[in-house]
């Protein structure tokens, strides 16, 4: 039986539905999302629920969202990305019992199963797609969006200068850590800065994507989840496939899988990719991740059950970027 508290936010979030969207349809709570809570709303609709606090961030980015809907629909593309709906009031963000509420319109598809290796090459057919229409997108209306980590790495890594050091996890070797992984990227983070930079999706993970078949091929249908989008390197979506190899996936030969995901990228992107960048964006991005997390559990509410995976996460890209390549990884689940 359904506990009473469970009881009262599902009454709770019918009341919000019905009250700001006119939507009366069964709720259910899900397990998508992090730094959020996520609930399907009947077969047509999905809502997302998120601290008060980040309702100003969420939609601005709920507007980029929409004019990249537009866009894509404009133009004919063959990327679709949830649709948001406006409020009765016409907002895309409620702010309403202390949290943000967002819905969004269902899109047709499925996650892919990260231990499936045969989902790694739509992953990366399906992305150089992405970067290519974020491009033309960006070239007709220009977008202002966060930082990425190019800016927030060298700003992570002077927070370990900044001030005196206070343990945040339970990781017994949490500082040497962060220190291990500011020294590995400082000597790296010049030649990366350098790289061309473009609107980038910032997670792209089997959960943030959704694919569809026909007859026997699997193709990318839908992109997720927008909340990192930023000006970056291409090779920060790139790093984020590769980590999800090295820590969700449990295959084996994972030298060898990320050589063929960066060379279906090239040969579909006509773009050259430097194993070290690719390298230098997968440890940048955890370590930005831990900062990122860190502040946001300061006072946050969701999300507390990644504080104790943040340091687990640097230590193994850490150890794989910094080991000599040839085969030499085992699988790795996080």
């Amino acid at each position: 039986m359904e506990s009473s508290a469970s009881a009262h936010d599902s009454r709770f979030v019918a009341e919000v539905l019905a009250k700001h969207w006119h939507i009366r349809e069964p709720i259910a709570k899900t397990e998508l999302g992090v730094s959020r809570v996520t609930w399907r709303v009947g077969q047509l609709y999905w809502l997302s629920q998120s601290e008060e606090q980040r309702s100003a961030e969420l939609t601005r980015k709920a507007k980029l969202m929409e004019r990249l809907r537009c866009f894509l629909e404009d133009e004919h593309l063959s990327i679709s990305v949830p649709e948001v709906i406006a409020s009765l009031s016409g907002q895309l963000v409620v702010e309403d019992g202390g949290y943000g509420w967002c819905v969004t319109r269902h899109l047709q598809g499925f996650h892919p199963d990260s231990g499936d290796p045969t989902i790694y090459p739509v992953l990366a057919e399906g992305l150089a797609r992405f970067h290519r229409e974020m491009r033309l997108f960006s070239d007709s209306q220009p977008a202002e969006v966060s930082d990425g980590i190019c800016v927030s790495a060298r700003k992570s890594i002077a927070r370990m200068d900044a001030v005196h050091f206070v343990p945040f996890t339970k990781h017994p070797e949490e500082q040497e850590l962060l220190v291990r992984a500011g020294d590995w990227l400082q000597p790296r983070l010049q030649e990366f800065e350098k790289l061309p930079r473009q609107l980038i999706h910032g997670d792209w993970t089997p959960r943030n994507v959704l694919f569809d078949s026909s007859g026997d091929r699997v193709y990318l249908n839908a992109i997720l989840d927008f909340e990192a989008i930023a000006l970056d390197p291409v090779h920060v979506d790139v790093a984020s496939i590769c980590s999800t190899l090295l820590m969700w996936s449990a295959l084996d030969n994972i030298d060898e899988r990320i050589d063929n995901l960066l060379s279906t990228y090239e040969n579909l992107s006509e773009r050259r990719l430097e194993i070290d960048h690719v390298f230098t964006a997968m440890l940048a991005h955890w370590l930005c991740h831990y900062w990122s997390w860190r502040d946001r559990l300061e006072d946050g509410e969701f999300g507390q059950e990644v504080k104790e995976r943040l340091c687990l996460r640097i230590a193994s890209v850490l150890d794989y970027v910094s080991e000599s390549r040839g085969g030499r990884h085992t699988p790795i689940t996080l």
